[in-house]
């Protein structure tokens, strides 16, 4: 009975490596002739924020590996979700990749009633790129000198406070909530289309206070025309020593933190999406890349698809449980 089996065997090896022998040929073609002309990194959120701060670093040094250049092209509205559906829709051929954050790949599914993409189905991830806590800022003129401060002030019937996000379901509108919850201050929410607008408005005075990411809150921090009053990473950032976290600040076990990672459409065939992981693997490993992400408060993350798709299930998991436990639903 042996020798028939292996005959049997033998015969289906030989079957097996005939269809797959064709395959790398076909694989090496596409392979070969791609790219063969500029790819578009769309940006779901508006110039300035930590979304588009990551696509303009790495833009350049993926571009260079590839061979064309990569064009950022910003889709910002809806928290997130109209930048991210427009890369949803593309033709999955390599053409087109995307910058995702906890907010357009973990948050906004669970949190929005109606949506116009899966965060998972409709995604290859390529990588992630870095991960970053947020500040809890004040304009640099206000009284609010520590977290107590706002507190109070956004305690009982006459609290005017009012906070910037990025945006419906950003990770700084639900870091905001999660806080109110276990604060119990009071303050109203006004979103903006990034980071940027939402940076400015507590700038100017617009509002009194967000949570920011501090890759877009660093530079401000640094000229002084901000006020950070903690930080939501479980233990406090080398590079600002003085500001506590919200933990320390009266607040056990309040811990948040955003990511930035590199998305493409599924479906896209697995030589593309290696070529796209080396790419941007590279560029994550540059020195220059990673001394411009420390300087924004950032940790580079550079991973494998199958290890970006494991961390993003757990992080919608994680954020599903958090918008349950607040209540928050959104049109």
């Amino acid at each position: 009975m042996t020798e028939p089996r292996l005959a049997t065997n033998r015969r289906q090896w030989l079957r097996s490596a005939g269809a797959l022998a064709c395959l790398p040929l076909a694989t090496r073609a596409q392979d070969s002739a791609w790219p063969a002309k500029p790819l578009t990194y769309i940006v779901p959120y508006a110039p300035g924020g930590g979304t588009d701060v990551v696509a303009r670093i790495l833009g350049p040094h993926m571009g260079q590996v590839l061979g064309q250049p990569i064009v950022v092209v910003n889709k910002a509205g809806a928290g997130g979700n109209i930048g991210a559906a427009a890369l949803a829709q593309a033709a999955p051929d390599g053409y087109t990749i995307g910058g995702g954050s906890i907010a357009s790949h973990a948050i906004n599914g669970n949190l929005y009633t109606s949506m116009p993409y899966d965060m998972v189905r409709d995604f290859t991830p390529i990588t992630v790129a870095g991960t970053m806590p947020n500040l809890l800022i004040v304009q640099a003129d206000t009284p609010y000198r520590s977290v107590a401060d706002l507190v109070r002030a956004g305690k009982g019937s006459g609290s005017k406070l009012s906070y910037a996000s990025a945006g419906n379901g950003t990770s700084q509108h639900l870091c905001m909530e999660l806080f109110k919850l276990q604060s119990g201050m009071d303050a109203v929410h006004v979103p903006y289309k990034g980071a940027g607008p939402a940076l400015q408005a507590v700038m100017s005075g617009e509002t009194q206070c967000s949570f920011e990411n501090l890759a877009v809150a660093a530079p401000q921090l640094a000229s002084g025309r901000i006020r950070a009053l903690a930080i939501t990473s479980p233990q406090r950032m080398p590079a600002w020593p003085s500001v506590p976290t919200v933990a320390e600040s009266g607040y056990p076990g309040f811990e948040v933190t955003s990511w930035q990672a590199l998305f493409a459409p599924a479906g896209l065939p697995q030589p593309l999406l290696a070529r796209l992981n080396a790419a941007a693997v590279a560029a994550l490993e540059q020195p220059r890349t990673r001394e411009r992400f420390a300087t924004l408060g950032m940790d580079v993350t550079p991973m494998t698809p199958q290890q970006a798709r494991a961390f993003q299930r757990a992080e919608v998991d994680k954020w599903a449980k958090v918008i349950q436990a607040t209540g928050l639903t959104l049109g």
